[in-house]
């Protein structure tokens, strides 16, 4: 209709011009159909009763707060993606994961009575409940910051990469973040370019924080160099025969 109003109808055909041919009551007496095009179309929102615990949906982030966001997945009201099931790890600033506007995919954690809804970004997170209690991280409090772990990437963001490491002994495992400036020496512009959800990597324990559950990698060595295998001693026999006042031109490696 021209009041630029939305009204219930029904998709009786396809026109074949890129309009489809909707049955809609016309309170003014008009057409009972009439042709319409895709943009001006929009699905009825989903029922909350028709809703299911672990159901998948693409949503649009309509805002975010600092314990969540609220996302439109096409019901008849936003669901609230609380802080602590936008990702595996913990989640201090919703703002670092999610934007207005933002596509993300959401899964049905919770149908309240009261018609709230409770949605995840993290398949398998579903169900009541709050906050996380912090991770233990007790076993890797006393790991030397220059012993090298290994470590698998989990997930990648703008400001860094999530590692889950292994104690060499096998007895815990946990995942801390390596921050953007922890990937490897210079400037690093996309995380992504750099590693990928998966991939095997070496990591060193620099931060514990035991109170909230956090702990700090680095891909980096001590002086700020990536690890590398055990070099040969170098070559010196030519420098020898010189004696020890004569000055020699030199150049800063490092």
């Amino acid at each position: 209709p021209d009041d630029g109003q939305m009204y219930p109808g029904t998709v009786i055909k396809d026109n074949g011009d890129g309009t489809f041919q909707v049955k809609w009551d016309d309170s003014d007496g008009g057409p009972e159909d009439s042709p319409v095009k895709v943009k001006d179309m929009k699905y009825p929102p989903i029922p909350i009763d028709k809703l299911e615990v672990g159901q998948k949906f693409i949503g649009t982030v309509r805002s975010v707060r600092e314990f969540g966001a609220f996302v439109d997945m096409g019901a008849e009201t936003d669901g609230l993606v609380h802080v602590s099931r936008m990702a595996n790890e913990r989640v201090d600033d919703p703002n670092d994961y999610v934007e207005i506007g933002q596509e993300v995919d959401v899964w049905v954690s919770d149908i309240r009575d009261d018609g709230k809804l409770g949605l995840t970004m993290v398949e398998g997170k579903i169900g009541g409940g709050g906050g996380r209690r912090p991770a233990d991280l007790t076993s890797f409090e006393a790991v030397d910051p220059d012993e090298w772990l290994s470590g698998t990437v989990d997930n990648v963001l703008d400001f860094g990469a999530f590692v889950t490491v292994t104690l060499p002994d096998g007895s815990a495992s946990a995942s801390g973040l390596v921050h953007i400036s922890q990937i490897r020496d210079g400037f690093v512009e996309d995380v992504y370019a750099e590693v990928e959800v998966g991939q095997e990597v070496k990591v060193r324990i620099v931060n514990v924080d035991l109170e909230r559950g956090k702990m700090s990698l680095s891909m980096k060595s001590g002086f700020g160099g990536a690890p590398a295998a055990a070099r040969p001693p170098a070559d010196l026999s030519a420098f020898e025969g010189i004696p020890s006042d004569q000055g020699l031109t030199g150049k800063v490696a490092r």
